[in-house]
């Protein structure tokens, strides 16, 4: 009798018994079988991200490397990159500017190193990153492997494996990641975690101790890289259960080393950072916790909108941008319907998370996965600085990427074979044109990279309603007129930047880069027109926002160099008008007063000011001599003798 010639068949997304690319003595011979998806997918990020290795440092990079003191010292800061917060190399100290501090020093030390080995050369360690990245494709292809997802019996162009490992390789909401020196901390977080899970398999496989040693140090690494990688202490068990068949003893004993070094690590940042979560410090600012002005309700109906624009820009993803800070993502409650449709999502992805976990496979693992390893950047346990960031999306992208290629790869030849039975294109030309259309959006979106103002240009045509994309883009344009020495352009640069910081304050009038960045314009500006009254207006309105310090600086320049009169009479106005009748900010009232008495001693103005500020404050003795020196050379003066006797009158009892 004649057998039918079967089809081979693609995995179904279950546990296969005998899983493939795992046995003994495979693992050896694994790459050598497949080299050449596993060259495809160690090339691709280079082709990808070839540009940046002329980037030079753009935005944080300067946080973690070019300014970086610690790193600057080469070899000789790596005790201190480990010994204090990760902000301090640049700040100087310890200033707890986010919830709960960061403690990153690991890839803060690979800088370091790079530094003694050949100094500061940005597009080497652009380098470093497009090669990590290239690793962590790779440990995908092999990881998905070992899950048993791939089939020796078909091409590996068909395959889950290699086009999860593809599509996650070409998503360009890595980009930020990737092209920005500083998301090498994102970079060696996963790794360095899909390691550790490839130790625990490896463990299960050989019941040899030191996978597990191996496997708890990696882990360590991992959460020296960046804190994420503590979501992988749920990660792991769940992938052995459901690709491995592994029991609960199983998991267990692959997962106690890493629990251990979890609280060892907790022990050291603890110890290094002075608190866990909390430092009692209160965090004022929006730009560090967007939520600081909101109610809960206002407050959890935004992280839902967030959490729903995370699933959009993992399958659409287009518009990008680095910026995502109040108010490019609106607060919003939950009369609105975004709020309420993205809870549904997530409530729906839940539902078919707990209903695919009894079957296992890949829906139940890509699920899980993307909620376990988003939800500690979620803000729903606690603020993490920002509503929402691209970067946030790296680790958890793996499972969308496994999920979609599983679907391409498994799903969708089944869904086809009535119409075109045995047929493989369908699937392979729309993987294909994902991966492509990954690959152009990467290919396009990696320039805004290239340096500052590349990138802020890039943002403000996404971050319109975004304070510090509008800040940003002013103060890149604002530096460009700093060097340049025609007076013309320099101009030009200075009136285009003012609409952008002008926006800024709109947006947030209270937010002292912006403040700062207005004020060197405008005296920028003052340099060439010469026009100190429209200085000391825009001064003055400054002042109404915010202090700054580049204020006083300039100010002090001004007391020197401009008119006398016209700067006591903005000190009047400045000093008593806004600071102290206004504002009641009564220490900044009398420095500005005193500001004006230094260049006009005798002014009366000044001199009635200066005693009801003095007054106001509770400085009595202060009031009371101000107000009689004033009456000496102003006796007829009703608010000098006024203060005077009310000071008076204080002071006696």
């Amino acid at each position: 009798m004649n057998k039918k010639r079967q089809r081979p068949r693609q995995p179904s997304g279950r546990p296969a018994a005998s899983l493939p690319g795992s046995g003994p003595g495979l693992s050896g011979s694994f790459w050598k079988a497949r080299w050449l998806p596993g060259l495809l997918i160690l090339i691709l990020p280079f082709a990808l991200y070839r540009a940046s290795l002329d980037f030079g440092y753009v935005l944080d990079d300067k946080i973690v490397l070019s300014e970086n003191q610690f790193v600057l010292k080469g070899l000789g800061g790596i005790k201190d990159i480990f010994a204090t917060e990760s902000f301090t190399g640049f700040l100087g100290r310890q200033q707890d500017l986010v919830a709960g501090a960061r403690y990153r020093p690991l890839s803060i030390a690979t800088f370091a190193l790079e530094r003694a080995a050949y100094g500061l050369k940005p597009g080497l360690s652009h380098f470093w990153n497009i090669l990590l990245y290239a690793f962590t494709g790779l440990i995908l292809f092999r990881l998905f492997w070992m899950f048993g997802l791939g089939s020796s019996k078909r091409p590996w162009y068909l395959g889950i494996p290699f086009w999860a490992a593809a599509l996650f390789v070409l998503h360009p909401i890595h980009t930020e990641v990737v092209a920005n020196i500083k998301g090498r901390d994102e970079i060696l977080a996963l790794l360095l975690s899909l390691a550790t899970l490839y130790g625990s398999i490896r463990y299960l496989e050989k019941r040899r101790a030191w996978w597990l040693a191996l496997s708890g140090v990696l882990f360590f690494l991992a959460l020296l890289a960046k804190e994420n990688a503590l979501t992988f202490l749920a990660v792991i068990p769940l992938s052995l259960y459901v690709f491995r068949q592994a029991g609960a003893r199983q998991a267990a004993v692959a997962t106690a080393p890493l629990l251990l070094v979890f609280l060892a690590y907790l022990a050291i940042r603890l110890n290094v950072i002075g608190y866990l979560l909390d430092s009692g410090k209160a965090v004022t600012g929006i730009m560090n916790d967007p939520f600081v002005e909101s109610g809960p309700a206002e407050k959890y109906a935004t992280i839902s909108y967030t959490l729903g624009y995370y699933l959009r820009l993992l399958i659409f993803p287009h518009p990008l941008t680095h910026d995502y800070y109040p108010y490019q993502i609106p607060i919003i409650g939950w009369g609105d319907w975004k709020a309420w449709s993205s809870l549904l999502l997530y409530a729906g992805l839940l539902l078919l998370a707990f209903r695919a976990f009894r079957r296992k496979g890949v829906v139940a693992w890509s699920i899980w996965y993307y909620l376990l390893t988003l939800s500690i950047v979620s803000n729903i346990f606690f603020p993490v600085g920002a509503p929402m960031n691209e970067r946030f999306l790296y680790m958890p992208s793996v499972g969308y990427c496994l999920l979609l290629a599983y679907l391409l790869m498994a799903k969708l030849p089944g869904w086809t074979a009535r119409l075109l039975p045995g047929a493989s294109w369908p699937a392979l030309a729309l993987a294909g044109l994902a991966g492509l259309g990954f690959g152009l959006k990467t290919i396009s979106r990696a320039p805004a990279w290239k340096d500052e103002m590349a990138l802020n240009r890039a943002a403000i045509k996404v971050s319109t309603n975004r304070a510090r994309a509008n800040s940003y883009m002013a103060y890149s344009l604002y530096q460009e007129g700093l060097g340049e020495q025609d007076a013309a352009k320099k101009m030009a640069l200075f009136e285009e930047a003012l609409p952008y910081v002008n926006k800024a304050l709109d947006i947030y009038p209270a937010y002292t880069d912006a403040i700062t960045c207005k004020g060197g314009l405008v005296a920028g500006l003052y340099q060439l027109d010469g026009n100190l009254q429209k200085l000391l207006e825009e001064f003055y309105q400054l002042l109404r926002h915010g202090h700054v310090p580049f204020l006083d600086q300039y100010l002090e320049y001004l007391n020197s160099h401009a008119d006398a009169t016209l700067m006591a009479g903005f000190y009047y106005r400045a000093g008593f008008e806004l600071l102290a009748r206004e504002k009641k900010d009564y220490p900044l009232a009398i420095r500005y007063l005193n500001y004006g008495l230094g260049l006009s001693p005798t002014n009366r103005q000044l001199l009635e000011g200066m005693a009801v500020a003095r007054y106001e404050s509770g400085d009595f003795a202060q009031a009371l001599e101000v107000a009689q020196r004033g009456l000496q050379i102003y006796p007829a003066s009703a608010v000098l003798r006024e203060y005077q006797q009310k000071a008076a009158d204080r002071i006696r009892g």
